[in-house]
């Protein structure tokens, strides 16, 4: 007589004497540790503070590095950011929420404002490397003028790194929306690491702008998540968009009804791989 030469494995409190379900039992359970153990979540905000003040132009920069700091986020793209100009009472904005919050910060300009300069900032926990302006050409009535777009690397736990954007697109005229949203899609189509593309894009979920750069990326945020004007958003101009091949889910996407600025936050925590 043949000996029975199937394994037997205690699982549970019973007896599995297949080894065929043995096998199918190791692979789901190793399928779904490297689908998670590479997970990275990601609390993230993205905030036109309309140079520091509120519609008032009242300074609300410890509300909102208060708002920040309660959020417990991880990243923070800011547009419309002054940097010791005259209007906002010579504030160097990056540098003040970095230090209310505890957070690494970096400024990029878009052009000299006022005796300082007025541009983009990221705020981050993790350490921050590779800072570069890099320019988008204005189309509409500047003959050549150009705008900052903000990329940085950041150096989150377990070595991982992720490359992030934060835009402020033109505001006057779709056609330029479209041209800088071309050559932000060309600088990270070949990307191999997470990207985050944060900012105010001036354009609705439906543009061309919007649309030309959903061929790469995934809005993290549902289309009715309604930011601008703050106080009575009628329309969502604000994002956070993640590169496809790392986004996995959105977890959350809390709703900040402050009024410390035009637009109104967005939020999102996701997960990405």
């Amino acid at each position: 007589m043949k000996k029975n030469l199937s394994l037997s494995v205690c699982f549970t409190g019973k007896f599995v004497k297949n080894r065929n379900v043995l096998i199918v039992l190791f692979l789901f359970i190793a399928s779904f540790y490297s689908s998670t153990a590479y997970a990275q979540t990601l609390r993230i905000l993205s905030y036109n503070i309309h140079h520091g003040c509120d519609t008032s132009e009242k300074l609300q920069l410890q509300n909102m590095a208060d708002l920040i700091r309660k959020s417990n986020v991880d990243i923070v793209g800011l547009e419309e950011v002054d940097s010791v100009c005259k209007r906002s009472e010579n504030t160097d904005q990056a540098k003040i929420l970095g230090k209310l919050t505890g957070m690494h910060y970096v400024f990029v300009r878009h052009f000299a404002f006022e005796g300082g300069s007025y541009g983009l900032a990221l705020l981050s926990k993790y350490p921050i490397s590779d800072l570069e302006n890099n320019r988008l050409p204005v189309l509409t009535q500047e003959n050549g003028n150009t705008r900052a777009f903000l990329t940085a690397t950041l150096h989150v736990p377990h070595h991982k790194k992720i490359l992030v954007g934060v835009a402020h697109l033109d505001y006057r005229d779709d056609s330029s929306r479209v041209h800088q949203s071309a050559i932000i899609l060309n600088m990270f189509k070949d990307k191999k690491m997470p990207v985050l593309l944060l900012g105010d894009l001036n354009a609705a979920p439906e543009s061309k702008a919007v649309l030309r750069l959903k061929e790469l990326f995934t809005d993290a945020n549902r289309t009715d998540y309604k930011t601008f004007p703050a106080g009575h958003p009628r329309e969502k101009i604000d994002y956070i968009l993640v590169n496809k091949d790392h986004y996995l889910k959105t977890i959350d996407e809390p709703f900040y009804d402050v009024l410390f600025s035009d637009h109104f936050p967005i939020g999102a925590t996701i997960e990405i791989k």
